[in-house]
C-alpha cells in the first residue's frame, strides 16, 4: 500500500491519520526512523521526541501489514483487531458472547472469604453500561477461626 492507501486504511480504523499503535507501527514499516540529530545537526534534546509521519514515498507491504496486527495480537488488542476487521466490512463471526474468567483473587488458608462480589455482564464488554471489558472483582476476607 502506498502513503495515500495507508492514510485511508488509518482513517477507516481510527478516524484519522496519526494516532492508533497501528500508525505508530505502520509508520515505521514504511521507513520511518527516529531522528537523532535536529535540522541544524545538533543532538536532540533527550526529552524531544521526533514527530512519527509516514514517509512520503513509504510502501507498506503485505508482510509489513501483517506485522502491524501481529503486534497488536501480542499487545492484546483482539478487540482492537475485531474492531478493525469490522469498520472494513471483514466481520468476525458472531460466536456467542465470552463468559470465561481470567481475574482471579487467592489468599492463604489463614483467610477465608465472607463476601464475594459476582459481576457478570449479559452483553459484551466494552458497552453503553459497562466502560471496560474488566469487571470488578471484590471480596471481603476473614481471618480463619475467628468469629
Amino acid at each position: 500500500m502506498n502513503k495515500s492507501n495507508v492514510e485511508q486504511w488509518l482513517i477507516d480504523i481510527n478516524g484519522q491519520v496519526g494516532r492508533g499503535s497501528e500508525f505508530r507501527k505502520a509508520a515505521r514499516e514504511m521507513g520511518w526512523k527516529e531522528i537523532e540529530k535536529d535540522d541544524d545537526n545538533e543532538e536532540k534534546n533527550d526529552n524531544e521526541k521526533s514527530r512519527i509521519v509516514l514517509p512520503e514515498n513509504g510502501i507498506l507491504t503485505l508482510n509489513g501489514f501483517v506485522n502491524v496486527y501481529e503486534e497488536e495480537l501480542r499487545g492484546g488488542k483482539f478487540w482492537g483487531i475485531a474492531h478493525d476487521l469490522h469498520v472494513m466490512n471483514e466481520t468476525l463471526p458472531n460466536v456467542g458472547t465470552f463468559t470465561a474468567r481470567f481475574d482471579r483473587m487467592y489468599c492463604t488458608a489463614s483467610l477465608t472469604p465472607s463476601i464475594v462480589l459476582d459481576t457478570i455482564a449479559t452483553n459484551p464488554c466494552p458497552n453503553e453500561i459497562e466502560p471496560s471489558d474488566h469487571l470488578p472483582v471484590a471480596a471481603s476476607f476473614r481471618v480463619a477461626g475467628l468469629n
